[in-house]
This record gives C-alpha cells, sequence and structure tokens, in this order.
C-alpha cells in the first residue's frame, strides 16, 4: 500500500506529549509545580486535523494539570496520562472506538513510541527523535518536538490525504 493510500485511511491522529506536543524539557516552580510550555501553531494544526473530521488524541506517561487544560481547551477527543506502556492504550482505543490500528497515525519522539510505531497505519516521528525511532516512521517532521512539530506532521498528513487545499481556502476566502 502506498503513502497516499494509508493516509486515507486515517480516522485517528494520536500523539506523545512530551517531546512532540512540549519541547521535551521539564519545567518546576520553586513550590514543585510543573509547568509546561505549548507552541500555537500545533494547537491550529490540532484544530486543523478536527476540520478535515479526524479525530485527535494525547498518550502521555506524565500527569500534569496545564496539560490537561491544554488538552480540553483544544478539544482532544482521547486524552490518556500516566501510563507508560502505550501500546496496551492504543489497542483499548482501537477496540472501544472499533477503529482499526491502521487507521491510527501516530506521533512519537522516543524508543517508549516504537511499539506504537510499529503497529498504527501512518507512524511519524520529530525530527529530533533518536535514529531508532526514525527507522520505525514515515514520516520525520524537519521541525523539533515542542516548536511546531505537530502542526507540519498533521499538514504533511493532510496534503497527501487531499484535505489541505479545502482547508486552505477556508482562510482565503
Amino acid at each position: 500500500m502506498d503513502i497516499r493510500e494509508r493516509a486515507r485511511k486515517i480516522r485517528l491522529f494520536l500523539m506523545d506529549v512530551d517531546g512532540v506536543l512540549t519541547d521535551g524539557r521539564l519545567y518546576y516552580t520553586s513550590q514543585g509545580e510543573e509547568i509546561k510550555v505549548f507552541h500555537v501553531r500545533d494547537g491550529m494544526g490540532i484544530k486543523l486535523a478536527q476540520r478535515a473530521g479526524l479525530k485527535v488524541g494525547a498518550l502521555s506517561g506524565r500527569k500534569s494539570e496545564a496539560l490537561k487544560r491544554r488538552l480540553e481547551e483544544l478539544g482532544f477527543d482521547e486524552v490518556h496520562l500516566g501510563y507508560n506502556e502505550k501500546l496496551p492504550i492504543v489497542q483499548s482505543i482501537s477496540e472501544r472506538l472499533c477503529i482499526k490500528l491502521e487507521e491510527f497515525a501516530y506521533l512519537g519522539d522516543d524508543l517508549v513510541d516504537i511499539p506504537v510505531l510499529k503497529r498504527v497505519g501512518f507512524p511519524m516521528c520529530v525530527a529530533d527523535a533518536p535514529q531508532e525511532v526514525k527507522k520505525y516512521s514515515l514520516y520525520t517532521t524537519e521541525i523539533k518536538g515542542g516548536y511546531g512539530a505537530v502542526r507540519e506532521a498533521v499538514e504533511f498528513l493532510l496534503r497527501i490525504r487531499g484535505d489541505w487545499e479545502e482547508l486552505l481556502n477556508h482562510y482565503l476566502c
């Protein structure tokens, strides 16, 4: 199956968080509160995916109130925080939503993402992912995680699906 056929089958865009939606660095206040930094273009990319009819989801080994708030603001369909073993969660989502793994796009950044990347229909990773992760990805962004890589990955997927022009026209008219 060629890359366009694989892209057209996608119904759910799922991503890791730390190192993908954020730059992967951990920030703490003097009171021990965790702070997350998000790029506004990634939020736009998520909204574009939703406008194209894709469900969006986040899967993270960490829990964070700041992250929960951002995911709620963006209207994520699936939010799974605090899970280090990601593949069982992905399989559970697949069964619950009746979406085959080949209908998942997944954007990851590190070794813990490899089991998922090996199983989904459209595996992707960010530019600063290790070579071992890139090996299992159909697409590697040019942008590092946390700096608009989600937007880039979504745009790439939407372009090869044939959705991009219609979405772009919304802003040009």
